[in-house]
């Protein structure tokens, strides 16, 4: 009994604890409560650290600059969607009510040395979320040793990606 209860255990970490990033994608929304979705990718140059959060808020003035909501995508000791020369991406998706959003920090990890750290790169990078609409956000690549980021468009690129791992999000 013990052994079927071990191997049940270790099938299901395996199982979850294994699954692609893109396995937690949202891939719907409800119209009747004003939703819409964006979509996009994360590409993070050279990924050397443990622990990524990408934080995102509302669009609004907010007293000494925190937000009103904050919701977050976080990639944790994850190999990514697909690999490319060197780089990882990662598929994301946000299902909101419509509205002005905007990516506003990420928060950096890294827990596989003999210390622990952390570090924020800022950012201010905003969207838009239209009710009853998957709007393509783009590429967002994080250059972590320069603590810097841009957004590219790849849409042909993430179209087949997406195609590929969650074909029931068309955009």
């Amino acid at each position: 009994m013990k052994s079927k209860i071990l191997l049940f255990s270790t099938a299901l970490v395996l199982f979850f604890g294994c699954s692609s990033p893109s396995k937690n994608l949202k891939t719907s929304y409800s119209e009747i409560n004003n939703e819409g979705m964006i979509v996009g990718t994360i590409c993070i140059e050279n990924k050397t650290y443990s622990g990524y959060t990408f934080v995102y808020t509302d669009d609004l003035p907010a007293v000494a600059d925190y937000a009103n909501q904050s919701n977050e995508i976080t990639y944790k000791n994850s190999s990514g969607d697909f690999r490319e020369k060197g780089k990882t991406y990662f598929l994301f998706s946000i299902v909101k009510p419509e509205g002005k959003y905007k990516f506003a920090k990420i928060k950096i990890y890294d827990n596989t040395r003999e210390r622990q750290s952390e570090f924020v790169i800022p950012l201010n990078h905003k969207f838009v979320v239209e009710k009853g609409k998957t709007t393509y956000y783009g590429q967002l690549t994080i250059n972590t040793q320069e603590k810097k980021y841009t957004v590219e468009n790849n849409l042909d690129r993430d179209k087949e990606w997406f195609k590929k791992k969650a074909p029931q999000i068309q955009f």
